[in-house]
């Protein structure tokens, strides 16, 4: 008699466990169905653009060295003297160099995206992919394409 209590009481759990769930799954599977379709098509199309980058893998000094690396090529740039400056000071100079100078602001980034996309090429090239007439972007979504695909092997 122990052994049926036993089962009936284990089924009657079961039983009770799954009406409890069965509500709260559909109430929350309805408002998925609404809002989720929509937030995973945005998520899907988010994955395929956003690609993981090597700052994300650099500790919070590395960071801030590159930071401060990049303002002080932008002080040469706009020949300002970082003697003696602090951090502070060199970028709220520089700053005004943009802003008093725009020409000059738009010569460097156009020399920046050069030297990138000189760079990426070269990559892309080490790598066997077909650089002719393709942009940066095209060049980064082929090098993350490949990426991919060696990672998953």
């Amino acid at each position: 008699m122990s052994k049926t209590r036993t089962i009936v009481v284990s089924i009657a759990s079961a039983m009770l466990a799954y009406s409890l769930m069965l509500p709260m799954a559909s109430g929350a599977m309805s408002d998925l169905d609404v809002k989720g379709s929509s937030k995973q098509q945005d998520e899907t199309k988010l994955d395929k653009q956003a690609h993981p980058h090597a700052h994300k893998k650099m500790t919070s000094e590395e960071i801030k060295q590159m930071r401060i690396k990049k303002l002080k090529r932008l002080a040469q740039y706009f020949d300002i003297s970082t003697d003696g400056k602090s951090l502070e000071q060199l970028k709220a100079e520089v700053d005004q160099a943009k802003k008093a100078q725009p020409e000059k602001w738009e010569a460097f980034k156009q020399e920046f995206r050069a030297k990138k996309l000189e760079k990426i090429r070269e990559y892309a090239k080490s790598k066997g992919i077909d650089i002719k007439d393709k942009s940066l972007e095209q060049l980064h979504d082929e090098l993350h394409e490949l990426e991919e695909r060696s990672n998953h092997q």
